[in-house]
Parts: structure tokens; sequence; C-alpha cells
């Protein structure tokens, strides 16, 4: 049966459903059918005896014309009601209980071996009927037949009826499946919500899995796409110091002694150095996940190692060699493209500390301003487009993030937030 589709085992359970509920239905009916046969039976046996007691005809004669009607046999008793006089079976023996009842003037009724036995006093003496239940005892089979003709025929409809509205109620499973079926790999759009309730902790399901899938194509496509970027840069800014470094050394093969040449040589050596230097970095620093950080005064560092004035205190928690790189590009940055002096501020936000390090230089290029950050983005001038992009990389690792712009009143400002143990600030509202 696990191989059979949702729609088949739901039929085929309901309809073992209807023919299990077939069966407590048909013990009911033949109770109270049962019960109502002998409640009228009972009823229309003491009318007839009441009324020949009433009338004070209780003969044999009338007594048979009871037992011809309903069948069984009669009985008549002395006026003591202790000793039967006649009876129209062999038998003179009545049941446990007969006289005990009659003396005290009370009716009695019993069901015995299948024959319902009624005696009640009268003025002329007490008489009864034994009354056979055959019919009454016939019941259940009579209603298995009707059950097994009719309701075979209403368990066979109720079950149509059923598979029609399962049918209906299950479309949108079969809706679903042939939307997913049709859509090609790359659409990732959010499923509409279905009208079946059962189905939309499935679809919500779905919809975050697409989504999730989504975002994570996204990732991959700009990881391509930054790593295309990265590709040609990285080649073209080698050409460059390559081209350079070829036109020095044919010099020198033609000039031996020409020092111009031998000191253009060792700069453009020098400058690859630093390239592949910031490369190496950059893509060691791309496979790390989290820094060992330790708590580090980043006032005093700044004041001590680049001779700053720093507005603000705090203590930032950081790998001190990452940090110690992030900020000597951030600091060779602001001085190469900038202008001094330059204005360090720390303030706390957020559970941790923005450094934001102003310059007086021209600004970003507005064309640059949103890839500051990306490798080998860079504006006029020598250097290798690496720095920004170490720093942006640098506080990743530490789970911070970066922000540049261009300040109103002149220069670029560029900002690092990292996590902090304890910030304060002084002289800043």
């Amino acid at each position: 049966m696990s191989r059979l589709s949702l729609h088949t085992r739901l039929l085929v359970w309901l309809f073992v459903a209807l023919a299990v509920l077939l069966v407590p239905l048909w013990v009911f009916t033949v109770r109270e059918a049962q019960a109502t046969a002998l409640s009228a039976l009972e009823r229309a046996l003491l009318a007839r005896m009441g009324f020949l007691a009433a009338t004070l005809n209780v003969t044999p004669q009338s007594l048979s014309q009871i037992t011809n009607d309903f069948g069984g046999v009669g009985f008549l008793l002395d006026s003591s009601g202790t000793r039967p006089i006649w009876t129209d079976q062999g038998d003179n023996r009545l049941p446990e209980g007969v006289y005990e009842a009659l003396r005290e003037g009370r009716t009695f009724r019993r069901l015995i071996e299948n024959r319902l036995w009624i005696a009640q006093p009268g003025e002329l003496g007490a008489f009864g009927v034994a009354v056979p239940l055959e019919e009454v005892a016939e019941l259940p089979a009579r209603f298995f037949r009707l059950y097994l003709s009719v309701g075979l025929v209403l368990l066979l409809l109720a079950w149509l009826v059923g598979a029609v509205g399962l049918s209906r109620s299950l479309r949108p499973v079969g809706s679903l499946a042939r939307e997913l079926s049709l859509r090609s790999p790359d659409f990732l759009q959010p499923l509409p919500e279905p009208r079946l309730l059962e189905l939309r902790p499935a679809v919500d399901s779905l919809n975050r899995l697409m989504e999730a899938l989504s975002q994570a194509f996204e990732r991959m496509k700009e990881q391509e796409q930054a790593a295309k970027r990265f590709a040609y840069g990285a080649s073209h800014e080698l050409r460059n110091p390559l081209a350079a470094l070829r036109g020095y050394l044919e010099v020198l093969q033609r000039r031996p002694g020409e020092t111009r040449a031998l000191e253009g040589a060792l700069r453009e050596v020098r400058r690859m150095e630093s390239l592949l230097g910031g490369l190496l970095t950059l893509a060691r620093l791309e496979g790390r996940s989290q820094a060992q950080a330790e708590p580090v005064d980043l006032a005093l560092l700044l004041r001590e190692r680049y001779g700053l004035d720093v507005e603000g205190e705090a203590t930032v928690s950081a790998e001190v060699a990452l940090l110690t790189l992030a900020l000597d590009n951030l600091y060779q940055n602001a001085r190469q493209h900038g202008g001094l002096p330059l204005e360090a501020r720390l303030v706390p936000q957020e559970g941790g500390v923005w450094l934001y390090l102003d310059d007086c230089g021209p600004g970003f290029p507005e064309a640059l301003l949103p890839r500051v950050f990306e490798p080998f983005v860079k504006g006029e001038g020598r250097g290798t487009g690496l720095g920004l992009a170490l720093v942006e990389a640098v506080a990743r690792v530490h789970g911070g993030r970066v922000m540049a712009e261009n300040r109103p009143e002149g220069g670029a400002r560029v900002g690092v937030w990292l996590p902090g143990l304890k910030a304060e600030l002084r002289g800043i509202a």
C-alpha cells in the first residue's frame, strides 16, 4: 500500500472507515428494533388481556383468540392464583415467580427461553399467555440482509461522494506539483499561498528554501563577478609594472651604466612586491571566518603608531596584527590620496566602536564612491588599489563593517566599525 498514491490510499481508508462504521450502526439498529418490537408486543398483549379482565370474559376460548393472533399458549389459574386449571399445552408447569407475583396482586412479565410470559390477576381467577419471539429473534438476520443490499448501495454512494470531495480537496496538491514540474531550475520566485490549509506549511518551507537558494545563487554570482574583477584587476596591475620593468631592463641591456633605469627597475620590483603581498594577504583574509581577538586600546594605538590626535577613548576586541594591517592601509590611503591634517574620532555605537578618519583632500570621485572597498578600485595615482579592500576584509573577519563618504565641508571620511569591550568619549555631545 505504501506504493499507492496519496489519493488512492485516502480512498481505500475512506471505504474501510465507512464499512467499519456500518457494523456498530447495524448493532445499534438491531437492538433498537428488538426493544421496540418487544415493547409493542408487550403493550398489545396487556391491552388485550386488560380488555378480557374488564369484561369478565376470561375463558379458554377468549385466551385461544389471543394465542391464535399472537401465537403461543394460554393458561387459567384458580381464584387463589396458585393452581392451573386450564392450559392449551400439555405441560401445566409455569415459570418460577408467577405464583408469587399473582398472590401479591402484581402482573408477571418475563422473557424465558425466547418466550414472553405475561400473567395478571383477575376477579374470576388469574390468567396469562406465553408468546414466542421468533420474529423478534429474526430481526438481526433480516437487518443483516437489508444492510447487505441497501446498505451496500448506500456505502458505495457515500464512498463516491467522498471520493469526489477528496479529489476536489486534493486538487491544489496536483496544481502545486504541476507548477513545480514546469518551473525551470533557475526560477526561484515564491509559490503562491495555497487554498488548502494543510499545504501551507509545506509551501512556506519550499518558499524559505527557494529564498535561501536564491540568496546563495546571488552570492555565487557576486563572488564569480568579484573573482573575474579580481583576476582582471590583478592582471592589469601586474602588466603595467612588468612592462615598465622590461623597458628598464632593455635600457640597462643597451646602457649598462644607466643608474636611472636601474632605479626605475627596482621601483617597479618594489611595486610588484607590494602588489603581490597585498594580493596574498587579501586571499588569506578571504579564507578566514573569524579573528583571534584580544582587547586593544584603539586610541593609544592610533596615537603611538601614527601620531594622530584622537577624539574619544575606546577598547576594541581585535587581532592586533590584522588591526594594525587595516590601520596601516587606512592611514596610508588617507595620506596618499587625501590631505593633511588627518582627524580621528572614536564613536561607540551598537555594542562596538566606529573609527572615523577624515582627511582634507578632494574626496572620492562620485563614480567610484560605491565601489571604493573593492580590489583595484582607485582614482588617479600609482597605488595598487588594495588598501581599502584590505581594510574591508579585516573588518569583515572581525564581524565589523566599513563606510566611506565625502564630507560636505570637503575631504573624505572612511569609517570602520569593530566590536568593542568598552568605550568612553570625552568632549563629544
